[in-house]
């Protein structure tokens, strides 16, 4: 969640200090026609001036570029986290160990034990992965497959499951198609109304939404593991948009 908050803050200032820049050549030749040095400053004028209408196009564009690498950063962060979350419940969870899936996995024992100790249960994790199928699963079902084994897995309001699913979809489109619609995303999200040979352009509010749905599935995981425990779910306040 703090990586998740950071990753907004930094998105925020980004989008600020390119909308700035805009200013900084009419900045740059007053203050040269001021001081009577227009010739000196030819270069970097040059140069904000080429800042100011690649700026510009951004803004124009609602910052396309920043909110592609901030929606790939985004289900990185997610599937890293449940990774590592599952990993964890591994090694501090030992009836954990009990699971069908777990004891059904086909262990190279040298392999295993060559690994550090801090490393052995994401190797399990990632051997468990591979083996319900989650690499090809899309949305959520990329994730609840991997803790489904730890019963960890449940419902999710299905506006955020069909968020979670654009965003996986979406994501693919922009790291193996270049940002360019293909035929398996046109088909997958019909409501975004693109066509083969599209650009994908990721819109403020598209990455506000795919934000919003991550910090839900988040926290639903972590009311799961209170359920686990016996501790009841507890309410959750909405968040102020970003």
């Amino acid at each position: 969640m703090d990586k998740n908050e950071r990753l907004v803050h930094v998105l925020r200032l980004s989008i600020g200090g390119i909308s700035m820049v805009r200013g900084r050549h009419n900045a740059l030749k007053v203050l040269a026609e001021v001081d009577g040095k227009l010739d000196d400053a030819a270069l970097e004028l040059k140069r904000a001036e080429e800042d100011k209408e690649l700026a510009q196009r951004e803004v124009d564009n609602d910052f396309p570029l920043l909110h592609e690498q901030a929606t790939i950063a985004l289900w990185s962060s997610l599937e890293a986290l449940v990774r590592s979350f599952a990993a964890k419940w591994l090694e501090n969870t030992p009836q954990a160990w009990t699971s069908e899936a777990i004891k059904k996995l086909r262990v190279r024992v040298g392999e295993y034990e060559s690994l550090e100790p801090t490393d052995r249960c994401l190797w399990i994790v990632d051997l468990l992965d591979q083996e319900v199928g989650g690499p090809l699963r899309n949305g959520v079902t990329r994730f609840e497959s991997l803790l489904e084994p730890f019963g960890l897995s449940g419902a999710l309001e299905q506006d955020h499951q069909r968020t979670l699913f654009e965003l996986s979809q979406v994501r693919h489109a922009l790291v193996h198609r270049s940002g360019i619609a293909d035929r398996r995303l046109v088909d997958a999200c019909p409501w975004l109304g693109l066509k083969p040979g599209d650009n994908l352009n990721v819109s403020h509010a598209m990455w506000r939404k795919y934000q919003d749905a991550v910090s839900h599935y988040v926290l639903e995981i972590i009311q799961r593991v209170r359920v686990h425990y016996g501790l009841g779910r507890y309410e959750v306040k909405p968040s102020p948009p970003s």
